[in-house]
């Protein structure tokens, strides 16, 4: 009688060994000695990437887990801090009906200079009676007329015909970050980020407008806000 015998193979997904990304070789410091700057990630899907890391190889080698993964992740270098030297910028897409931007901004100096944990702007907003919205920022705000929203809210039960809001709450929706580029605002070779943030109504949707500003990691602090309105199309 012949004896059969089993061979298991254990298959092991190709995906679970972190794959390069993206590699630039550059001169961080300004010594004259190139680092092998290297993003890489597990492929989760063809376009999605996750467990994003940063490699740093030089006269020392350095590893930063980014703690996110994205859609479309890119690497830049600017100097953000203002020490002459060039930082690492990583940022990607969430994806989904957000599509914020994930980003991590690195010094090979300095260590972890932002991340997008990191509130860089924080806004107050509230529905006001006759059809108006109040958004603030520390003690700057303004005010956004609704009115052109005006039977959509009122048939959505949110105000009534005398103009009146009558839900329990009364914030807007602020989203994540939709754009978020390096942008020298000072004209100084000290980059700071340029970015947009949706503000929308009685739901994700319903867009009002973005608040748009100009952060200074050098500084922590805005430089620049302004708050647009989109107008309602029925």
């Amino acid at each position: 009688m012949k004896k059969m015998a089993l061979l298991f193979i254990v298959l092991i997904p190709l995906l679970m060994f972190p794959k390069i990304i993206i590699q630039k070789n550059i001169d961080l410091n300004g010594d004259m000695i190139i680092e092998n700057i290297i993003l890489e990630g597990d492929y989760i899907s063809s376009i999605y990437i996750d467990n994003l890391k940063l490699n740093i190889i030089g006269k020392e080698s350095t590893t930063i887990e980014l703690g996110f993964g994205a859609y479309e992740p890119t690497m830049e270098f600017y100097d953000f801090d203002g020490d002459s030297k060039l930082d690492i910028l990583v940022k990607g897409y969430s994806g989904g009906s957000g599509n914020y931007i994930y980003y991590y901004i690195y010094s090979n100096e300095n260590g972890e200079l932002l991340k997008s944990d990191d509130s860089i702007l924080k806004l107050d907003t509230l529905f006001m009676d006759n059809f108006k919205a109040l958004i603030r920022y520390n003690d700057a705000y303004t005010y956004i007329d609704l009115s052109d929203r005006k039977d959509l809210y009122i048939d959505m039960n949110a105000y009534n015909k005398y103009g009146q809001y009558v839900r329990d709450n009364k914030e807007l929706f602020i989203g994540g970050i939709n754009e978020l580029y390096p942008y020298d605002f000072g004209n100084d070779n000290i980059y700071e980020l340029y970015g947009k943030i949706k503000i929308s109504g009685l739901y994700h949707a319903d867009t009002i407008g973005y608040a748009i500003f100009v952060y200074s990691i050098k500084e922590k602090r805005i430089r620049w806000l302004e708050i647009s309105k989109l107008i309602y199309v029925k």
